[in-house]
Parts: C-alpha cells; structure tokens; sequence
C-alpha cells in the first residue's frame, strides 16, 4: 500500500473514515429497531412498494464439537456427548426486491 505523506490528506481521511463508521453505527441501530417492530407484527412475509421481507424463527440445533473429539483417540459415546451443545437459535430477516409483474 501506497504511503500518503501529506498529513493534511490523512487527516481529512481519517475524519472521513470516522464519519462513515459512525453513519453505519447509526444505520445498524435503525435497521435492528425496523427489524425489531417487523418481527412484532408476527408476519412471515411482508410486501413493501419496492421490497419483500421474509421472516422465519430458525430453531435452536445440537452441534458436536469435532474440533475436541478429533483430538481425542477412539472416541467414547461419553466424550461425543460430553463435547456436543446446543446451537443458539434465532430469527432471520431476508430482505429482497420485489418481482415487478
């Protein structure tokens, strides 16, 4: 990467960086509170003018952790359960432009 020796440049590089990075914290904050009043109407799908959002409840799912058990030699019935957890489980928002008929 090209080195900027003027500091004025980089400077006003950073300020703008600073900027964006705050814009996308402020946009995060307004799409999880959207999201949030969306998955409350307790719809699956809803058609806006211009996109169509699909909500659906993805279902907490066991996963074996093969990372620990492929350390291990033989492994036991006991040490596959002892190193199998639970997968958290959450809503999935899917945002995706309207098909114009």
């Amino acid at each position: 990467m090209a080195r900027n020796e003027n500091p004025v440049i980089a400077s006003a590089l950073a300020d703008q960086l600073g900027l964006i990075k705050a814009q996308i914290a402020q946009l995060k904050e307004q799409e999880q509170s959207i999201t949030q009043e969306l998955i409350a109407t307790g719809e699956k799908e809803i058609e806006g003018t211009t996109f169509r959002v699909a909500i659906s409840l993805v279902e907490p799912s066991k996963q074996v952790d093969w990372k620990a058990v492929a350390q291990k030699l033989k492994p036991s019935h006991q040490l596959i359960t002892a190193n199998t957890g639970w997968k958290a489980g959450y809503v999935a928002v899917r945002v995706s432009a309207r098909k114009v008929d």
